[in-house]
């Protein structure tokens, strides 16, 4: 008879150890993947804006752009990492004129966001006559 009971009480240990290490485990799985959570629901995500440049200021490295349908004036800062491109073609910030229709990629960050991208759109005229803005800005310089 003390043999049954020894195998029963060694059972329910084998059974309490078992649940024990499971439960370890999922805590030890939740604490893993948390620090990722966090990162993910903590990062903004990028917002898409369009607008017409109103300004550049290089040494500050500033776009203010106007928004046309809200007729408010926006300013945002590039960095290292901020991409401008005119018609899938990389160019520098020294080549954004006032004026130009942009469409712009920025993460919200305190008074001024900090782009992600800069896009430069063709000019009404360009997209029906087939002249890109840089053959035309070009052709402009050369007359």
């Amino acid at each position: 008879m003390t043999t049954k009971l020894k195998k029963t009480n060694k059972t329910k240990d084998m059974k309490l150890n078992t649940h024990i290490h499971k439960a370890a485990l999922t805590v030890l799985c939740i604490l893993s993947l948390s620090p990722a959570l966090m990162v993910a629901a903590g990062s903004p995500k990028p917002i898409e804006e369009r607008g017409v440049i109103k300004s550049v200021d290089m040494n500050a490295h500033i776009l203010v752009v106007t928004e046309p349908k809200k007729n408010a004036e926006r300013k945002f800062q590039w960095n290292d990492q901020t991409k401008f491109n005119e018609r899938d073609k990389s160019i520098g910030a020294s080549d954004l004129k006032a004026g130009e229709r942009v469409r712009l990629t920025y993460l919200p960050a305190g008074d001024t966001p900090i782009l992600r991208s800069v896009h430069i759109a063709p000019a009404k005229t360009e997209t029906h006559s087939g002249k890109s803005p840089s053959s035309a800005r070009s052709n402009g310089a050369q007359a």
